[in-house]
């Protein structure tokens, strides 16, 4: 998805795998995962492979469903540290215990919106031959990383579809909207455009409702269970409240910035031309490598540093543009997998990414460097990180190379050959 601290584990414990299709439009959605569900282990090599994902899905649906007492269990210590100092000293802080009465009470609340995303579990139980109930009741571990993604997931929350956000968003998705509105002027849906690693599909959304028929793709099943109550079951703005930064301990001016509440949506969702907008769920490698000139514009924010191999990115992204097509990208280069031992991790400079444009017949038509970016910023925090990104447009002048495919589980298989 998108880069910053609050992303950069999602892709540890990320599966390769292709779910079904997510529309808007919530009839047609369930229609094409009824479809996909006849035909669902034509998807996996074998069942074991199904059941890992499975498991691997229901890791994430724990995860959400655990939130409250994981919340819970940091803050009791946080009041078992108090209590053992001296009573004098307690007496100095004579509003923590308020203070932490209401931080259980602010996480209730998010848990209320919790419920909501896990009413729509089933959306994703991808396979006929899984008993899913089955796989939820054994007694696994609930990693630690994924109850920070929980957390990440309502932080997104109101960095893409709060009024809150707002900032942040015209940051990063504000030049690539002008920059395909430039591209093109005449908005209609047989312009076709992907935005791969799309998050909460705020993105997707923006360009969707400005004409163009624009196309989401995202990995993450915390991000994709959230996306659609947001697509899907959402009928009004403001529907949803959530405290995002009650967990936030550290770097605070007052207790009341934790307190922070945030209302969300800002538009109603369904407030769209259409047929405007679609969404696929999996691996952006694995699905769309055999899409060739499909595709009028790629625009990608906070991505391309989510790759094993950035230049598989890039060649897959000029492979799936049409002649004459564009590339719209902003964001910075952040490796994921950097540092990771298990997994390779190719990490380029932007220089030398650009040396590899020619090649892929990309050419560069836009260049804007040190665009400043923050993300999921708390205005009344002591730290800030912001981003200097690099803002550009690429136009595709003839046909791609013919290469052989090299997406990351291939890269591991050989990894594990050598080894």
């Amino acid at each position: 998805s998108a880069s910053g601290s609050d992303s950069k584990n999602e892709t540890k414990d990320v599966h390769n795998t292709k779910v079904p299709d997510m529309k808007v439009d919530l009839e047609e959605t369930k229609a094409k995962i009824k479809r996909k569900k006849t035909t669902s282990s034509l998807q996996y090599e074998s069942l074991d492979e199904e059941m890992e994902e499975a498991k691997h899905y229901c890791s994430i649906l724990k995860a959400y469903a655990n939130y409250p007492s994981h919340c819970f269990q940091i803050f009791n210590k946080l009041e078992s540290d108090f209590n053992s100092i001296p009573k004098i000293q307690r007496n100095l802080i004579p509003a923590f215990d308020k203070k932490l009465k209401t931080m259980r009470a602010c996480v209730g609340a998010n848990q209320v919106f919790i419920r909501k995303i896990l009413n729509h579990d089933h959306v994703f139980m991808s396979s006929s031959r899984i008993n899913y109930d089955w796989v939820l009741r054994q007694n696994t571990q609930i990693k630690p990383g994924n109850m920070d993604k929980v957390k990440s997931t309502l932080r997104q929350c109101m960095r893409d579809w709060s009024v809150d956000g707002k900032a942040e968003r015209d940051m990063c998705y504000g030049p690539i909207i002008k920059e395909i509105e430039r591209l093109y002027p005449k908005p209609s849906p047989s312009t076709r455009i992907l935005v791969p690693g799309c998050g909460l599909a705020r993105l997707v959304w923006e360009i969707a409702s400005r004409g163009y028929h624009a196309q989401g793709n995202e990995f993450s099943y915390f991000m994709l269970l959230c996306s659609y109550l947001l697509l899907n079951a959402t009928s009004k703005e403001n529907m949803y409240m959530v405290f995002p930064f009650v967990h936030q301990t550290n770097n605070l001016y007052s207790p009341s910035a934790q307190f922070r509440r945030v209302r969300f949506p800002d538009v109603n969702p369904n407030n769209l031309p259409k047929r405007t907008l679609s969404m696929v769920a999996g691996d952006f490698q694995e699905i769309y490598e055999k899409q060739v000139e499909e595709w009028d514009c790629v625009a990608t924010c906070f991505f391309i540093d989510t790759a094993n191999n950035v230049i598989e990115y890039i060649r897959l992204i000029s492979s799936l543009l049409k002649v004459g097509g564009h590339w719209v990208n902003f964001g910075p280069l952040l490796y994921h997998y950097s540092g990771m031992q298990s997994e390779i991790s190719i990490e380029l400079s932007w220089e030398e990414i650009k040396a590899c444009l020619e090649h892929y017949n990309l050419k560069l038509l836009r260049e804007e460097k040190h665009k400043p970016a923050t993300y999921c910023h708390h205005t009344d925090k002591m730290m800030k990180t912001e981003y200097s990104c690099i803002s550009t447009t690429c136009v595709k002048v003839k046909k791609t190379p013919v290469e052989q495919p090299n997406p990351r589980w291939h890269m591991k298989k050989k990894q594990a050959a050598k080894k």
